[in-house]
């Protein structure tokens, strides 16, 4: 089975075919020295996610970086990475909950250097329609 939808949908929560998983990816943002910039947004409906959301960015040499997940225009987490040179450039990844009828809002502050960043959902979903679809 196959889905028409495009793997990257910006500011999308999108679904596989039996509405059993649901996933979000950024694409490739910009984000400059000292900025907060947005880099994924999405609202949930009535139904509840259980999954992991995950940040990368394209450099491995030393770079503070500040996530920021909010629900709602509340912040829910908002950790500090640090790789350390020559540590391989492995993604940051929490477990998460999302709640039903959330606004989902995912934002980076770059504080060492200007670099590409990308985020990433992936998850269960619960309360939804089944479809029938095996």
């Amino acid at each position: 089975m196959t889905s028409s939808q495009p793997v990257v949908t910006p500011n999308a929560l999108n679904f596989t075919p039996d509405n059993k998983h649901a996933y979000a990816y950024s694409g490739a943002r910009a984000v400059g020295t000292g900025s907060e910039t947005t880099i994924m947004e999405f609202q949930t409906n009535s139904e509840y996610l259980v999954g992991e959301w995950s940040m990368d960015y394209d450099e491995t040499e030393n770079q503070n970086n500040g996530y920021a997940l909010y629900f709602n225009n509340q912040i829910v987490s908002q950790p500090n990475q640090r790789y350390a040179d020559p540590e391989p450039n492995n993604p940051f990844v929490v477990k998460i909950i999302i709640p039903p009828f959330t606004a989902v809002k995912i934002t980076v502050t770059g504080a060492d250097n200007s670099n590409t960043y990308t985020a990433r959902f992936t998850g269960k979903a619960y309360g939804m329609t089944e479809t029938g679809f095996q």
